[in-house]
């Protein structure tokens, strides 16, 4: 396939991909709400849905040798790693969503998260001209045909089915035309899963990176036109479903913004990568470090939640 049909695939891709974020108002900060309320966690099993679909279009593609796909390297889990996840959570917390919720509220009109990219970028160029070393990495486990590949397809075939179900029998019913929850995190993993398979440097934060003074440049070309169909994705959606308000922002708003995508940054610097990338190309090809990173910021976002609730509770009591 040329470059030029290459691009057009990928922006096609990202349309869908922010088009699924927004509808399916994917947010890890939501799914981690969801747990510490001990509430049905749809949203982290609508999330183990969309990892179970990446990795069942992302593999596949990667074994027939198309298009030069390729998995994202697996990492090891190391102390530097731990530090980056649970700093990452708390600046999604602080921020008030994560990567995947910030592109589905700005495609709602929220103003302030234009001011996420500058946290993003300064905690990104703190963390890798303050860090000492950089991680091991090594091709995928099903990175190529094997009898393990096999499993671990049939495993993710498996996952997604049980995780559907769950879904369905958990959901709302939606007062307008849209797609479904499940349609949504299937969406989210299928664009998701062949973006990172196809141009690993797609998202906004990498196009952020390239713009940094970085130690060690990060390696392929960002697609920037999937950045912008991604955003216009996530726009579409929002408009269609009536959701579009302009939000103008507040000073604490923004604060909010920038100090949580500090953090965010950090995190993302040192794991490497932010939750969009662990939940739809780390996790579903089996690299220890992703999983770990990605279930620690979920369970900092916990109990950060249940730290917050302790602090807000004495002050709601006095007279």
């Amino acid at each position: 396939m040329g470059s030029f049909a290459l691009e057009l695939l990928l922006c096609v891709l990202a349309f869908g991909f922010g088009y699924a974020v927004n509808q399916g108002g994917a947010c890890l900060v939501v799914a981690a709400h969801e747990l510490h309320k001990r509430q049905p966690p749809r949203m982290f099993v609508g999330f183990l849905a969309a990892s179970a679909a990446a990795g069942l279009v992302a593999v596949p593609i990667v074994w027939t040798g198309i298009l030069d796909a390729i998995l994202v390297p697996s990492t090891s889990i190391n102390f530097l790693l731990l530090i980056g996840a649970i700093t990452f959570g708390f600046g999604a917390l602080i921020n008030g969503t994560c990567l995947l919720g910030s592109l589905a509220r700005l495609g709602n009109g929220e103003i302030r998260l234009l001011a996420l990219p500058l946290g993003l970028a300064i905690g990104i160029l703190a963390a890798d001209h303050g860090r000492f070393g950089y991680d091991a990495t090594w091709p995928s486990l099903i990175s190529r045909p094997s009898v393990t590949g096999l499993v671990t397809l049939l495993a993710l075939l498996a996952v997604l089915v049980l995780a559907l179900v769950f879904v369905s029998m958990k959901s709302v019913l939606r007062t307008r035309q849209g797609w479904s929850f499940g349609a949504s995190m299937i969406g989210l993993g299928i664009t998701g899963g062949l973006l990172y398979a196809l141009s690993p440097a797609w998202t906004f934060v990498d196009l952020i990176q390239r713009g940094l003074p970085l130690r060690m440049t990060p390696a392929g070309e960002v697609a920037l036109t999937a950045v912008i169909s991604s955003i216009a994705g996530a726009l579409t959606a929002s408009f269609r479903q009536g959701n579009l308000r302009l939000q103008l922002p507040t000073a604490n708003g923004i604060l909010q913004s920038f100090v949580g995508g500090t953090l965010m940054g950090i995190g993302i610097a040192l794991i490497p990568g932010g939750n969009d990338g662990l939940i739809l190309a780390a996790v579903p090809t089996l690299s220890p470090g992703g999983i770990v990173a990605y279930l620690l910021m979920t369970i900092t976002i916990v109990f950060g939640f249940a730290a917050r609730g302790k602090l807000v509770r004495p002050r709601l009591s006095r007279p």
